[in-house]
């Protein structure tokens, strides 16, 4: 049984149906159905009981087998800042997740089944900047797996990876940038259902799912993330040359983020107009940081919304005597710079 939010239309209108988003369903309920298997697909809120309940009922009336497994694939998300949450859009997000969760695990008691797979995010375990909530319903996914567990019950917590070219985080920027953070990268399909299909053969609760470039990386994704040593010797430039680097390396994390030619990257263009959000700005942050061997407080790059006066500003952390060789020459921006720097004082206690 495939049950979803929206109803599939009738099987007698799958021939025409083009809409490319249906057209894959349809496909794939059709492969499926060419390998033998039975599919009955079924409009329901997973998050509600009654209804849910309902469905089972009409299944058994009808002589149905009986259901020996589940997968809880439900979800979506919305990126927003904790500082920017609103409790309907939490209640979107999580809601699925959570709720319908336990509606199953209320439906299924332990050990009603032969397995009870909860498709969870490795978000939880990372930290993706804008997730908040949905990292919150994942973690809850990971708690139900460990509580039943313990009860002697086969249902685990596969924390996923985005899938690449599948769902909403396979091509967003800003998960791509984190995976490739903590040394991952989206996962293919293939390596999906090999992956699981090798946790099949444990006794396990909770597994992350996120092919990892290194046994190092492995060991480290839930350690704590510090910006690496610099490799660039930054005390060895002059002023010129000090800003002239920051300049060119915030422009490509800036370009690479917004997905724009460097060259329509300009250093004197509030980043705001180009588009920046603050989602973005928490993983150009941490790219940053990686460039220079700073910690950065997260509202820096709207404290300095220019890459030149951001340049200014860690060029004037990195090296403050070369900055300071030329500061007379900065006396227009003292009342700018004595702004900036109360900001960053109060960001820092």
């Amino acid at each position: 049984m495939l049950a979803g939010r929206t109803a599939l239309p009738p099987r007698r209108e799958w021939a025409e149906a083009t809409e490319p988003d249906l057209r894959h369903k349809i496909d794939a309920i059709r492969a499926l159905e060419r390998r033998g298997v039975s599919v009955d697909t079924v409009a329901v809120d997973i998050a509600d009981r009654d209804a849910v309940a309902a469905v089972l009922d009409r299944r058994d009336a009808d002589g149905a087998p009986p259901i020996r497994g589940v997968i809880h694939a439900a979800g979506m998300t919305e990126a927003q800042l904790l500082t920017e949450l609103e409790p309907e859009r939490v209640h979107r997000t999580v809601w699925p997740k959570i709720a319908g969760a336990q509606v199953l695990a209320d439906l299924f008691p332990p050990q009603a089944l032969d397995f009870l797979y909860l498709a969870a995010s490795a978000g939880a375990v990372f930290g993706v900047p804008g997730q908040g909530a949905y990292a919150a319903g994942n973690a809850y996914l990971d708690a139900l797996a460990r509580a039943r567990h313990a009860q002697g019950d086969n249902t685990v917590s596969l924390d996923w990876v985005a899938w690449r070219g599948l769902g909403f985080g396979s091509e967003a920027q800003v998960v791509v940038s984190e995976l490739e953070r903590v040394g991952s990268r989206p996962v293919a399909a293939g390596e999906a259902f090999a992956a699981w299909d090798h946790v099949t053969r444990f006794d396990i609760d909770q597994v992350v799912m996120a092919p990892m470039d290194s046994a190092q990386d492995a060991a480290a994704v839930t350690g704590d993330h510090r910006p690496a040593a610099p490799t660039r010797n930054w005390a060895a430039l002059d002023r010129d040359e000090l800003l002239a680097e920051l300049r060119d390396g915030l422009r490509g994390i800036l370009a690479t983020e917004l997905r724009l030619p460097e060259s329509d990257v300009l250093t004197d263009r509030p980043f705001a107009e180009m588009g920046l959000n603050s989602v973005m700005a928490m993983s150009i942050r941490r790219e940053i940081e990686r460039l220079v061997g700073l910690e950065l407080s997260a509202t820096m790059l709207f404290n300095h919304p220019t890459i030149d006066s951001f340049a200014g500003y860690l060029a004037q952390q990195l090296n403050p005597e070369a900055v300071a060789e030329d500061a007379a020459a900065d006396d227009d921006d003292d009342e700018d710079s004595l702004l900036d720097s109360l900001f960053d004082s109060v960001e820092s206690n």
